[in-house]
Order: structure tokens, then sequence, then C-alpha cells
């Protein structure tokens, strides 16, 4: 029972990503323009609604503190998202790396509520598959660079669980 639901899953990953023609090189493209994207809408967001309302954006960053977490990650999103456009090619090395990052972005992405960067991350751990495996072990840049921004993901996390509870 439990193949037959692994194979499903699988065949149904495997013609969602044949049909938007996707392989581990063009989620991870997708990954950083999302990621790099994404924090230049939101803080157009801010601004149009500072305009909106009459107040500056450090009062509105005061007197809302969800903004200030958003904010914080959005400047994390965005600063990966730079990093990973630059440095495409560090993170395709091979199958380890490109899954550390996947894996560890897709949990942290989850904690802050993107989900479209948690779908993007689930596909690429699927696809991480056609990357060589290699002997080499995950590069410490790397682990060092998701750790980081997971690390201030999950503060940011911890930040909002104690504005709702």
């Amino acid at each position: 029972m439990w193949a037959i639901s692994k194979r499903k899953v699988g065949d149904f990953i495997d013609r969602i990503t044949e049909n938007m023609h996707l392989n581990a090189k063009k989620i991870l493209a997708w990954y950083s323009y999302v990621l790099f994207i994404a924090p230049l809408w939101f803080w157009a967001m801010i601004v149009l609604r500072s305009g909106a309302s009459g107040q500056s954006i450090r009062m509105m960053i005061m007197k809302q503190p969800m903004i200030a977490i958003s904010t914080i990650v959005a400047i994390v999103d965005f600063i990966l998202g730079y990093y990973m456009l630059l440095n495409r090619k560090q993170f395709l090395v091979n199958r380890q790396t490109y899954r550390f990052l996947m894996v560890s972005q897709m949990i942290s992405q989850l904690l802050v509520g993107n989900l479209l960067c948690v779908v993007l991350a689930i596909l690429g751990c699927y696809k991480a598959k056609a990357l060589k495996k290699t002997q080499d072990s995950v590069s410490r840049v790397v682990v060092a660079i998701s750790l980081t921004a997971a690390g201030l993901l999950l503060a940011s996390f911890m930040l909002i669980l104690l504005l709702e509870f």
C-alpha cells in the first residue's frame, strides 16, 4: 500500500515537473528569482501603504511589529536570493549540497509561511536525484549560508509566535 502511494506521488510530481519543463537547475533559478523579487514587492507595498496612510515607514514599523518581523524575513530572503543568483553553480555541484539547501530552505520557509518557496523546495528535493552523487561533502559555504538564513527565519518565526500568543 505504501509503495503504491509513494509511486503515485512520484508520478504526480514527475508529470508536474515535465509539463513545466523543470529540472534541478531551473528550479534553483526560479527559487532564486522568487527570493529576490518577492521582498521588492513587499517593500513596494510598504511604501504604498505608508503613502496611503500618511505615516512614515519608520512609524509603521514601530506601531506594527508584524511589519517589522516581515521586514526581517524580506531582508533575509532578498540577500539569500541575490547570493543564489550570483553563485548558482556553487549550489549545483553535487546532490548533497543541493538537497541540503533545499531541505533547509523548505523547513525555514515553511516556518515563516512562504508557501511558494516551500513548493519549489519540495520540487527541488525531488529533482535533486538528477544531479550527480559524489563523495564530496556539502560545501561549508553553503552550510553556513543555509544555516544562517534558517536561523534568522527561525528567530522570525519565534517572534511571530510571541506576537500571536
